[in-house]
C-alpha cells in the first residue's frame, strides 16, 4: 500500500470515530503521541481520537517547491527529507520533536519568522477532519475562514490530517555572526536593524541587564570560516557557546551546520535543563553535560516534565510584544522576576490569523522567552503567572498558549474576539465534539509532583521502545 493510500485509510478512521462522537454530542480530545506543551495532558478511554499514525511524508515537490505531510512529523524527520533537496521549511522550530501539526495549532516561531511569520504562515492547505466527520480543505482560497481560523487554535476547530507547505531553497551551513549589546534598548534597536537588512535569521540572548548577544544568520557554502557545532555528546550547549562569546568578542563570525543551527537549542532546552542540575544537586560541568546527554534533548526532558509533574514549579512562557512596548516588558521582568537569560526572537505580525499570539497592532513583533524557575509554592505561582498576564495585557501583547494560563474566563476572550469565533465553531461542527480554545489551554488544577513515579514512568518507556 503506498503512502496516500495509506493516509487515505487512516483518515477514514479518524472520520468513522468523529461521526460517532457527533452522534453522541460528546466532547473529544486529539491524541497525537507527544507533546512540546508543558501543560499537562490527561487522556481517558473512549473520549479521545488517537491520531498518533498521521505521521509521514506523502510527497516532496521540488518542481514547486512544497511538501505534503501529516500532522504528527516532528521537525527533524521533515528536515532530513528536505534538506537531501536542498530544500527546507522557512521556519523550522528549534526543537526536533515539535510536530507540524504542534507549530500551527501552537503559534511556533523561530529565528526566521521576522521573514516568513509563524510556522502557520507558511502553510498553504490543510486537509481537516471536522466535528461531524466530514473532510474538507482549508486554504487561502477554499474555506479561507477556516484556514486562518485553525492557526492557533489548538484542534478546537477540527483535526487536521495533512498540510501542504512551502519550501525554501537551503544551503550547507548557516553564517552566524555575533554581535555584543550592553543594554535591553540596544538589543531591541540592533533587532529593529537587523531585520530590515538581507538575512535570513535573526535571534538574540540577554545574559544579564547589560550583557547580551544579538545573533544574524545566513544560508551560506563551506568557506575558512570556523565551524561550530552542536548535536554531538562532546559539543558545547549552544547557550553557553554564546555566553563564552559575549563575554570575549563585540563581535563574532562562524559557520555552523545547517541542521546544527535549526535544532542548536535542543541540547539542554535552551537553558531550561541547567535546572535538573540543581534540582538532583548534580556539578554543572561539561564532563558532566557530556555523560548525560540523552536525557538533556528536549524529548526527554518534556517527557520528564509531563511524568513528574513539575511544571507549576517552572516559569516557561513565550511573551509576543509590540517592538513599541516590548522594553517595558523587559524591564518588568528584569525588576520582578529576575530570571536570566532572556530569549529575543522577532516576528513578523499577524493578520486575518486572529487567534494567533502575533495578532498586534505593530509592524514588528517580538517574543521574548521567559524561562526559570519561581516559586515552589503553588498560590505564588498562579500569582506571577497572573502578574505576567496583566502586564502583558497592559502592553497590548499576548502571551503564547502552549504553557501555563491563568486568564478568567471573561477576560481571556476581552483579548481574543469570541463572537467570530464562535460563529467558526458552530459553522465547522466543532462546537459539540471539540472544548474551546480556553478550555484547551486554561489551567484548572494543582498538579502533584512525584519526580520518583516519573522516573519509573521514563525507564519503563524506554525499555518499551
Amino acid at each position: 500500500m503506498n503512502s496516500t493510500d495509506q493516509h487515505n485509510l487512516d483518515v477514514e478512521k479518524i472520520r468513522a470515530q468523529m461521526r460517532d462522537f457527533f452522534a453522541r454530542g460528546q466532547k473529544v480530545k486529539i491524541y497525537h503521541g507527544s507533546t512540546n506543551s508543558t501543560r499537562a495532558q490527561n487522556f481517558e478511554k473512549d473520549k479521545f481520537v488517537d491520531v498518533s499514525q498521521l505521521d509521514h511524508i506523502i510527497e516532496i515537490n521540488t518542481s514547486e517547491n512544497y511538501v505534503l505531510v501529516e500532522p504528527n512529523v516532528p521537525m527533524d524527520k521533515l528536515v532530513e527529507a528536505t534538506f537531501r533537496h536542498n530544500l527546507v521549511p522557512p521556519v523550522v522550530m528549534e526543537f526536533p520533536g515539535i510536530t507540524v501539526g504542534g507549530g500551527i495549532q501552537g503559534g511556533a516561531g523561530e529565528s526566521s519568522s521576522f521573514k516568513h511569520g509563524l510556522f502557520h504562515d507558511t502553510c498553504l492547505e490543510y486537509e481537516i477532519v471536522l466535528g461531524n466527520g466530514n473532510v474538507t480543505t482549508a486554504s487561502p482560497t477554499q474555506n479561507e475562514d477556516l484556514f486562518y481560523g485553525t492557526a492557533c487554535s489548538y484542534g478546537s476547530l477540527g483535526i487536521i490530517t495533512l498540510v501542504k507547505l512551502r519550501l525554501v531553497p537551503a544551503k550547507e551551513f548557516v553564517n552566524l555572526q555575533y554581535h555584543h549589546v550592553g543594554s535591553f534598548e540596544e538589543a531591541i534597536k540592533l533587532t529593529e536593524q537587523k531585520v530590515s537588512e538581507a538575512v535570513d535569521f535573526v535571534d538574540g540572548i540577554m545574559f544579564a541587564k547589560n550583557r547580551g548577544v544579538i545573533m544574524t544568520g545566513n544560508f551560506a557554502d563551506k568557506s575558512d570560516l570556523p565551524v561550530s557545532t552542536f548535536s554531538k555528546a562532546s559539543d558545547e550547549w549552544f547557550y553557553l557557546h554564546v555566553d563564552k562569546i559575549s563575554k570575549r568578542r563585540d563581535t563574532y563570525e562562524e559557520l555552523i551546520p545547517t541542521k546544527d543551527y535549526f535544532f542548536r537549542y535542543d541540547r539542554g532546552g535552551f537553558w531550561v535543563g541547567r535546572y535538573a542540575f540543581s534540582y538532583f544537586h548534580l556539578p554543572f560541568i561539561r564532563p558532566m553535560r557530556y555523560l548525560l546527554d540523552r536525557v538533556f534533548k528536549t524529548r526527554t526532558l518534556y517527557r520528564f516534565l509531563h511524568a513528574t509533574n513539575l511544571s507549576q514549579q517552572y516559569f516557561v512562557q513565550d511573551l509576543s510584544l509590540p517592538k513599541e512596548t516590548v522594553l517595558k516588558f523587559m524591564h518588568f521582568v528584569n525588576d520582578e522576576m529576575h530570571i536570566y537569560p532572556l530569549w529575543i526572537c522577532p516576528l513578523r505580525s499577524g493578520t486575518r490569523d486572529k487567534l494567533s499570539p502575533n495578532a498586534l497592532k505593530t509592524d514588528l513583533v517580538i517574543n521574548i522567552g521567559v524561562w526559570g524557575e519561581t516559586s515552589r509554592n503553588y498560590d505564588e505561582f498562579v500569582r506571577i503567572n497572573r502578574n505576567v498576564e496583566n502586564k502583558v495585557t497592559e502592553l497590548h501583547g499576548r502571551k503564547v498558549l502552549y504553557a501555563h494560563a491563568y486568564y478568567p474566563h471573561d477576560e481571556f476572550w476581552q483579548i481574543y474576539d469570541k463572537n467570530w469565533y464562535d460563529q467558526l465553531r458552530e459553522k465547522y461542527f466543532a462546537t459539540k465534539v471539540f472544548p474551546d480554545v480556553y478550555e484547551k489551554t486554561k489551567v484548572s488544577e494543582k498538579y502533584k509532583p512525584s519526580v520518583s513515579s516519573g522516573i519509573v514512568q521514563i525507564l519503563f518507556a524506554k525499555f518499551r521502545s
